[in-house]
């Protein structure tokens, strides 16, 4: 018999913090059950929010809890809808302790068993290619994602690198493969297997062009159109997504089931299958309401790395690591292909990518001015005082706009912190004539528009530029975060410092360096390029915290030029490939410095070993 939860049926609102906003909602209740769980807020339809959404609700109805798993890949979104709900429940006077005697027993999971040719775990760039071209060989496909939609560092790239794909050759702008393979070995400092980044190399250009057949359109743009200021003038080899990663990643999903394919969201690969010889036959597979046992042939592992987790970031990355951009890469595939016989091949390389702010620090600054806080991105676009947490110069500033070379400074430093410091004079100058008043990053595309989408966001030259020109006062919205453990602002260097946290001396000295060498035309220390920099002379200065942004751990499985998983007696582990962020390398410590690396790789390894685990499979090999 089910007890009272309430005395006060009806309908209630509740609203919790997102990861960037926050979160509405309405839940209704009767005297012994919650009825009805709904957003107050818009959502794209079919969109992550949205099925998180609706796999939350539908989770905390059937289980008649809020102690239920979150969702994967939206763990902030999940626990802002629990928060959301438990705030209504409380309105509604809930009695938690009967609401937890009623609810549901979960059901035991339902079994069921599939056999395919290929099985590919991971839906991602290198999943989703490996998937689509084993297909398109004449095998039978199954494509196994954790997450309910499609999600990951693919989804936000801005796109991938070739040499020689057709539109290079339609416009006179082939690239060196020597330059492309030059490029690897300073990056890796030769820690690389120079016998996969050649092929690699080489089918760059061909894998651009079935992307471009099978939907996920790209376009060559030119170097530095993002924003790398030093990047401007290198070889183009960036072919830019011009519908954003997440439309192109569900374009190839799309065309992978019309042609036959069997996509699964919301399973998570669990464990490989082997028979008594070590030959992978299959996986187990999971959802939250369904186990699948899966006969295959091949296997695929494209599950990202493991920038998600924690755990494995501190044993393998040290103790000071970010936390990886996409959450739900917990190094599933790894450690599957790991335990499979694959043998470990980490070399502490990771992703770090520009600067960014912690997911406290963002929402602690959304609550204050909701996504306004966004624009502040925009005062580290240029070569001012940076110094860490020790209030110390730590690189030249002029590194600022190479995106890959100061994520991977910035990494360096004491708990992978660094401040922007700048002062009035900086704020004014922009209120007065936009941040091309310290700056111009886009002028030289006035008349050459460039496009592509990165982070789903239009990256456009043509608006940027007008961007740039923008009269902005950023005083207003820096004295409105004030407040918040982000944004300093005082009136003298020394008590900037204090509010910082940093050792006063040291940040006299460091602001006292970096006037100096602009002041003569010459950075003794570091080299800056000091025609770029901008002076801290007038008051009140100003400090804005940052973190190195990690994008993803790379590598972690040993493989060959063929994408087969390979033992530590350097033979394959039979019927197993890996690919992408998951595979070993492409990469030595630090991630390459040109446009489209890790996209390209994650593609054409994926494509690679969809190819090969296709053929073999149908041949019986």
């Amino acid at each position: 018999m089910t007890k009272k939860i309430t005395e006060n049926p009806g309908k209630y609102t509740g609203s919790g913090q997102g990861k960037e906003s926050q979160i509405n909602l309405e839940v209704e209740v009767d005297s012994d059950k919650i009825v009805n769980v709904k957003p107050l807020d818009k959502y794209t339809p079919d969109s992550l929010a949205d099925n998180a959404f609706k796999k939350m609700a539908q989770k905390i109805v059937d289980q008649q809890s809020v102690d239920v798993d979150v969702v994967s890949g939206a763990s902030e979104t999940s626990h802002g809808i629990i928060e959301g709900v438990k705030e209504a429940l409380n309105k509604a006077g809930v009695d938690f302790d009967a609401l937890k005697e009623n609810g549901g027993q979960t059901a035991g999971k339902k079994e069921e068993t599939i056999d395919v040719d290929v099985a590919v775990v991971g839906a991602g760039g290198a999943g989703v290619a490996a998937a689509l071209a084993a297909r398109q060989h004449g095998a039978s496909v199954a494509l196994f994602e954790k997450t309910i939609s499609p999600l990951g560092a693919t989804t936000f790239a801005g796109g991938m690198f070739a040499s020689d794909s057709q539109q290079q050759k339609d416009q006179n702008a082939v690239v060196s493969k020597k330059w492309l393979y030059d490029e690897y070995m300073d990056a890796s400092q030769g820690y690389m297997n120079s016998i996969l980044v050649r092929r690699i190399i080489d089918e760059a250009g061909k894998t651009v062009d079935w992307l471009n057949e099978n939907g996920a359109i790209m376009k060559l743009v030119d170097a530095g159109t993002g924003g790398s200021y030093d990047h401007i003038g290198m070889p183009a080899t960036l072919h830019g997504y011009q519908e954003g990663g997440t439309k192109a990643v569900t374009k190839l999903i799309e065309k992978f089931k019309s042609i036959g394919g069997n996509m699964y969201f919301g399973f998570a690969g669990k464990k490989l299958l082997q028979d008594s010889e070590g030959k992978v036959t299959g996986l187990i597979a999971e959802s939250d309401e369904k186990t699948l046992h899966v006969n295959a042939k091949k296997v695929v592992i494209a599950t990202g790395g493991f920038g998600g987790s924690p755990e494995m970031r501190k044993k393998y990355l040290g103790d000071v690591s970010t936390q990886g951009q996409v959450l739900q890469n917990t190094g599933d595939g790894l450690n599957m292909a790991w335990d499979a016989g694959t043998a470990h091949h980490i070399n502490g390389s990771t992703h770090y990518f520009w600067q960014t702010f912690s997911d406290k620090d963002i929402g602690e600054m959304a609550k204050i001015v909701g996504p306004n806080w966004m624009p502040v991105n925009a005062l580290a676009d240029f070569p001012n005082l940076r110094v860490n947490n020790r209030g110390q110069r730590y690189a030249s500033e002029t590194h600022a706009l190479d995106f890959a070379v100061h994520g991977a400074e910035l990494s360096e430093q004491p708990q992978q912190t660094e401040f922007v410091v700048f002062d009035q004079a900086m704020l004014d100058k922009i209120k007065e004539g936009g941040t091309v008043a310290i700056e111009d990053h886009y002028g030289k595309w006035k008349n050459h528009r460039q496009f592509y989408m990165e982070f789903n966001f239009p990256t456009d030259t043509e608006e940027s530029i007008k961007h740039e020109h923008e009269k902005t006062d950023f005083t207003s919205l820096l004295n409105k975060l004030a407040s918040t453990n982000v944004i300093f602002v005082a009136d003298t260097i020394e008590d900037l410092a204090e509010k910082m946290g940093v050792d006063k001396d040291n940040l006299a000295k460091s602001v006292e360096q970096y006037n100096n060498a602009k002041k003569k035309g010459a950075d003794d220390l570091f080299f800056s390029d000091t025609k770029r920099m901008t002076p801290v002379e007038q008051g009140p200065f100003y400090a804005v915290k940052f973190i190195a942004r990690n994008l993803g751990t790379l590598g972690g499985a040993t493989i060959d030029e063929k994408m087969h998983a390979l033992a530590p007696n350097g033979e394959p582990v039979p019927n197993l490939y890996v690919a992408g962020a998951d595979a070993s390398g492409m990469y030595g410590k630090a991630y390459v410095d040109f446009e489209g690396g890790t996209l390209g790789f994650a593609y054409i390894s994926g494509r690679l070993a969809g190819i090969d685990a296709a053929e073999t499979a149908k041949a019986g090999k």
